[in-house]
């Protein structure tokens, strides 16, 4: 057993902390109750029926449409079907609008909504019971607060002669659906501007209301409305300012509700014709305007090079300079295998990147870069990772491999295919701390895109950040420039395992958010880790290898379980009220979004936030400047906060100038660019 083996098991173990779902049929918060439902009592073979999941909401409480509009995350029904069977695409009732505190327009669901689509089964069905599975994943809000929620539920319906069920529900939120055609009214688009597109209605009376409800092209988010006055014909004209940089040539679709004389909302499905599809001029500024902009092509590149660079981040330097030494040794080796190990690497590097692809395409929205570091059981399972790494660097314990003693983790012998795919784990794993340039647009794309688009943006992260270790070991003879293996390299080794302890206090200091009695257990924990290492080393045999085992469990459970679930409790204005109040001041307002965990977020503090210069340009021009702390999952203010910038990831930066609608974004900070806006600013 080596040390990669050793890390997997107890990565494993920190996966395993993870509660589970139950599946269920039905799902009660103090804010709302999900339902899973059929139309009919049975399944019948080949013959469609409709399942939805009821959203049972109490007042005050709303929840999000597909498109939120300018802050939250949408509700999503992801089914789980028996082999063979078939879901149709999710079918969404006419929404709300709703104004919420800081002048932001979203479209919601109160009281109750039914998203519900149709399922076939197949033309043959075994006897017995079927089991219907459906992840459902939603944010409740009310004017103070937002509640993130999800659950697994499972209705259980028999096979043969059906009737039908929930009639009147399904049919009343039929009713709710947008029509594709017969509307009383016509629509002309204008997507000519490059910074706005308008629809102008004709075809209703004055009297009559109507409202739009957008579904923007992937990755650009329109600003509020602006209805012109009626005509005396009815006729009116919505425009939506889309700002700078997206593209004019997108289509554009969307609902348009009416209501006539008081009576029922009814809905129509619209779409810009290709026509109405202009070309216009596209200003690519940088920093950019605040929403995603460019094509498939550059978010490809602009996520290769966010890999490339990755590699000289400080999450992962102290893991990259260890493959380096590893390099150093090979330099003598068989050109082949030298070649293989750096394929076995990238395999690693891949394997990471492709499984959060996977994770991304299955939840979407919800997808959040560098989870493992706000998930207090992954962080936990981190911080004993990196821990028990330190250890295997500063020489603590030994394995026997072959009848041949060697130190864990010890760079003088020849590393095996299997050590250097896990090693491309870890980099990567500890490498989500914080995202490098050009990344966080790309990330913030990815989670609005089709499955393979995902695997592709994924794939060219990898391929990023593997390509200079491939090119290296292509070229073996390259590894001539690089220094000769010596003691030099033992010593390097041992500085190395103090770094990794230095993160792994770096994690702590997270961790420490949880409390006294998690930091307590924490430390406990790992001098029971720590120990069940030495002594796994002292005898290297079964013995040995059971107490590795035993020993982090009962730690686990007798001094952390219990303890890392203890909730932050966030204090002070809501961030949105912050905001709407400096604006309505006419002061700039500078948005740092940030975490403990982010080492790239404190390079940028260090670097840029917290020097002489740019502080008093703070003062001089009275910024307003709000912190928007992305440490924990348990904010239910942040994450929709920042996703409605396009980003999933945190470092961004965000500048609202007076009298400029776009603020200005930046994933990377630098003292002459935020100089140069604020001095834009009259005092």
């Amino acid at each position: 057993m080596n040390v990669h083996r050793w890390f997997s098991v107890l990565l494993a173990l920190g996966l395993a902390l993870v509660p589970a779902a139950r599946a269920q049929d039905s799902h009660e918060t103090p804010q709302l109750t999900a339902t899973l439902m059929a139309d009919t009592t049975a399944v019948q073979a080949g013959k469609a029926f409709t399942a939805g999941v009821r959203v049972t909401i109490q007042p005050e409480w709303y929840v999000y449409w597909r498109f939120v509009g300018d802050i939250g995350l949408p509700t999503s029904v992801v089914w789980e079907l028996p082999p063979g069977w078939k879901a149709g695409e999710l079918q969404w009732p006419l929404p709300v609008s709703h104004e919420a505190a800081g002048d932001f327009l979203n479209y919601v669901y109160e009281n109750e909504v039914l998203l519900f689509a149709e399922i076939t089964p197949p033309a043959a069905l075994p006897p017995g019971p079927v089991t219907l599975k459906a992840k459902v994943a939603w944010q409740v809000c009310n004017p103070r607060s937002c509640v993130p929620g999800d659950a697994a539920l499972a209705l259980e319906l028999p096979t043969g002669p059906a009737s039908p069920a929930n009639a009147e529900l399904f049919a009343g939120f039929r009713a709710q659906l947008p029509r594709e055609s017969g509307a009383p009214f016509a629509v002309e688009w204008d997507r000519a501007k490059a910074d706005a597109f308008s629809l102008r209605v004709t075809g209703l009376g004055a009297k009559d209301r109507i409202e739009f409800f957008p579904i923007p092209p992937a990755g650009v988010v329109p600003e509020h409305p602006k209805v012109s006055d009626v005509a005396a014909d009815g006729a009116r004209t919505i425009t939506f300012p889309i700002g700078k940089g997206a593209a004019p040539n997108l289509p554009w679709r969307g609902v348009l509700a009416v209501q006539k004389d008081g009576g029922k909302r009814e809905g129509w499905s619209i779409a810009a014709p290709v026509a109405a599809v202009a070309a216009a001029p596209v200003d690519a500024t940088a920093p950019s305007s605040g929403k995603a902009d460019g094509g498939l092509l550059w978010k490809l590149l602009a996520a290769f090079l966010g890999g490339l660079i990755m590699n000289v981040m400080p999450c992962v330097l102290p893991v990259i300079t260890l493959k380096i030494f590893g390099f150093v040794n090979q330099a003598g080796e068989d050109p082949g295998r030298v070649f293989r190990l750096g394929l076995a690497f990238n395999a690693g590097v891949f394997a990471f990147f492709l499984g959060l692809a996977a994770l991304v395409a299955n939840l979407r929205s919800a997808f959040n870069w560098g989870y493992q570091f706000q998930n207090p059981y992954l962080l936990a399972g981190l911080i004993a990772l990196v821990f028990v790494f330190s250890l295997s660097l500063l020489g603590v314990f030994e394995v026997t491999l072959g009848g041949a003693e060697s130190k864990l983790g010890a760079l003088s012998q020849r590393e095996g295919y299997s050590g250097a795919f896990l090693h491309g784990l870890f980099t990567t794993l500890l490498g989500t701390s914080c995202t490098a340039p050009f990344l966080g647009t790309s990330l913030g794309f990815a989670v609005t895109q089709s499955a393979p688009v995902i695997f592709l943006l994924f794939a060219a992260i990898a391929a990023g950040m593997s390509l200079p270790y491939f090119l290296l070991t292509a070229n073996p003879g390259w590894m001539r420039y690089l220094p000769k293996p010596g003691v030099w390299m033992e010593r390097a080794k041992q500085i190395m395992g103090f770094l990794m302890l230095a993160i792994a206090a770096w994690l702590f200091g997270v961790l420490a958010l949880r409390g006294a009695p998690a930091v307590a257990g924490m430390s406990w924990f790992l001098v029971v880790l720590g120990f069940a290492a030495w002594l796994f080393g002292l005898h290297g045999g079964w013995f040995s290898r059971i107490a590795a085992l035993a020993l982090p469990i009962a730690g686990y459970f007798f001094f952390v379980h219990g303890q890392l679930a203890v909730p932050v409790v966030k204090t002070g204005e809501p961030i949105a009220a912050q905001i709407a109040a400096a604006r309505a001041a006419n002061r700039p307002v500078f948005l740092d979004f940030t975490a403990e965990w982010c080492l790239n977020c404190k390079v940028f503090e260090k670097t840029v936030l917290q020097t002489d210069a740019v502080q008093a340009k703070f003062r001089e021009k009275n910024v307003a400047f709000i912190v928007a702390d992305w440490t924990n999952t348990e904010d239910p203010e942040v994450t929709p906060l920042l996703k409605s910038f396009g980003r999933v990831g945190v470092p961004l930066y965000v500048l609202y100038l007076p009298g400029e609608e776009q603020p200005l974004v930046w994933d990377t900070l630098t003292k002459a660019s935020l100089l140069a806006e604020l001095d834009r600013v009259k005092n």
